[in-house]
């Protein structure tokens, strides 16, 4: 009699979104956006549940979109007399013909996608990432990190006769010059794509556009938080279907530099700069601007954010950190302002590692730290 009446109470859970015991009974809540809202009262007093957590429609948090590469990071040693920065130019020089000095050799698996992924899923989140690989080590090497670090693989297919995404990054005095190569494919969305909180574009080759329409049309029809960060490609290009996807986007990612060229402008004022991506569509825009912090516009108030202290060691991964930080933040139903914050000291402990994932926080490390600075705040201009 008790199974089948609980197997009873069970079934007409299925569609249920909310549940809370009171005083030994289960009350099940409709969702509040259901005009005819129901309610249903079932007698448990035999059930000796505690409580019940009300069950997610989405497979994961968030899928990530772009490229996965084996980035070599290269230390070069401190000689002046062979390597230098011509300022203000910031041009790194290297005599031709030389013998370079290395101080640290180093690869590993990387890319903004499998950055952001990685870092989500050590914050709690459950991820996975859209992506393409040769049929090499890379591929190889790739499945086994991300499977490790709890992020699901099912999305990343493998391109025959293609030659996996790489990348060799120059290090000199903690700032980073990188040599990059993209896979040839034409991104697509999967055709069966789980329902997710959200999605992260960033980084992709040539070949773009029908990847950034499909979004367009998809965001329409099953809207979700939509976090975007366009790679040096589509911002040199400056197609029209970036514009439109703006238009689409929750939470838009980019430096100063990507900003003023994003809006062909040349105007430095971060004011000015901030409003105006803001006016292209997007709900909030993030700009990152090196060791002079971010900053964040919701159309209604900017917040600066200074960096959070930190040794650097090597840059690398900086960017996609902070928007790892900040997109877990919103994700746990923070404010932009604290989402910042979040952002700024995951930033900032990816600096003092060379990669981009070996410094990545928890959730429970990003808090710490916090309270450990109470007075580390970003604040309103």
């Amino acid at each position: 009699m008790f199974r089948k009446h609980s197997n009873n109470v069970i079934n007409k859970l299925s569609d249920i979104n909310q549940i809370i015991i009171i005083n030994g009974s289960v009350k099940l809540l409709i969702d509040k956006d259901i005009t005819k809202k129901i309610c249903l009262i079932v007698d448990c007093s035999m059930v000796k549940w505690k409580y019940l957590l009300p069950s997610s429609s989405f497979m994961f948090d968030m899928i990530t979109i772009g490229d996965i590469k084996l980035d070599t990071f290269v230390v070069l040693d401190d000689n002046k007399l062979q390597c230098e920065l011509k300022m203000p130019e910031c041009k790194l020089c290297l005599d031709y013909g030389a013998k370079i000095r290395v101080d640290v050799v180093d690869s590993q698996i990387a890319g903004s996608a499998p950055n952001v992924a990685v870092g989500l899923a050590r914050m709690g989140k459950k991820t996975s990432i859209i992506s393409y690989t040769g049929l090499d080590g890379t591929r190889e090497l790739a499945l086994k990190h991300l499977e490790k670090e709890n992020v699901s693989t099912k999305f990343i297919q493998k391109v025959k006769g293609q030659q996996s995404s790489y990348s060799v990054v120059l290090n000199f005095k903690g700032e980073k010059t990188i040599l990059t190569s993209h896979i040839k494919q034409i991104y697509r969305l999967p055709k069966k794509l789980a329902k997710p909180k959200g999605l992260y574009i960033c980084e992709t080759g040539e070949g773009y556009e029908s990847l950034y329409h499909s979004i367009i049309v998809c965001s329409k029809k099953y809207p979700c938080m939509i976090g975007f960060n366009p790679g040096s490609v589509q911002i040199e290009e400056r197609k029209s279907v970036l514009y439109k996807l703006l238009k689409q986007t929750t939470i838009l990612f980019v430096n100063l530099e990507e900003a003023q060229k994003l809006l062909y402008e040349t105007q430095l004022e971060i004011r000015h700069l901030i409003t105006h991506l803001w006016k292209l569509g997007p709900k909030q825009v993030v700009i990152t601007d090196g060791v002079n912090g971010s900053y964040g516009f919701d159309g209604k108030e900017i917040f600066h954010c200074p960096i959070f202290p930190a040794k650097l060691k090597e840059a690398t991964g900086a960017g996609d950190a902070f928007a790892t930080g900040y997109l877990g933040a919103i994700l746990s139903g923070l404010s932009p302002n604290q989402a910042l914050q979040w952002g700024s000291v995951n930033g900032a402990s990816v600096v003092e590692y060379v990669g981009p994932q070996k410094g990545l926080l928890t959730t429970a490390q990003i808090k710490s730290r916090l309270k450990k600075n109470p007075r580390f705040l970003a604040k309103q201009l």
